[in-house]
């Protein structure tokens, strides 16, 4: 099974991505925006595990987050990795409750590594939403509309529970199914 960590979003936060996505102008891009259904905020990609190995994941999980109390996020501008002139994904920014998803993420990546040995991340946590993934470099003139695209525009969402969620691959695109959620205490 090919597993992750995320942060799943209520309907009308999809909704409110979703017509920021269609005011942007961008609606038929070349590239495949990621299916509304799957927009979520990924805290730790695991791959490949075996059945067996959902139990202790959660039990790591449920310790990581002993503690945390839930908290509001909102989502706000698009951005891209590596930016926005050249990217290889588009994401919309976290820009309230970035700092607590940080602290989550880091202490479930902690937990999975003294629990389960599985290898803590390289890089630093950055929260965000992805939209779309980019397999060729795109026009300048496109480069330069993302840059003026709208942001997300949405009341704070709570976040109270993780998700450990199944990713199903498909030639039309992922499935994403919840395996556990985790609430936060």
């Amino acid at each position: 099974m090919r597993l992750f960590f995320a942060v799943g979003f209520d309907d009308s936060l999809k909704d409110a991505i979703s017509t920021a996505i269609d005011k942007s102008g961008l609606a038929h891009p070349p590239w495949r925006w990621v299916a509304r259904d799957n927009f979520h905020i990924t805290m730790k990609f695991l791959g490949e595990m075996p059945q067996d190995r959902v139990s202790p994941l959660v039990m790591s999980a449920m310790t990581a987050f002993r503690g945390s109390t839930p908290f509001a996020i909102t989502l706000g501008e698009m951005g891209g990795f590596p930016n926005l002139r050249r990217p290889r994904i588009l994401f919309y920014t976290v820009t309230k409750g970035g700092d607590e998803l940080a602290a989550l993420a880091n202490r479930l990546d902690a937990s999975l590594n003294n629990d389960l040995g599985i290898d803590k991340e390289r890089r630093p946590f950055r929260a965000h939403a992805t939209v779309a993934r980019i397999k060729k470099p795109i026009d300048p003139h496109i480069s330069y509309r993302l840059q003026s695209a709208p942001g997300v525009e949405h009341p704070p969402q709570l976040v109270d529970r993780v998700l450990l969620m199944r990713s199903e691959l498909r030639r039309e695109g992922a499935l994403y199914h919840v395996v556990k959620e985790i609430a936060l205490e």
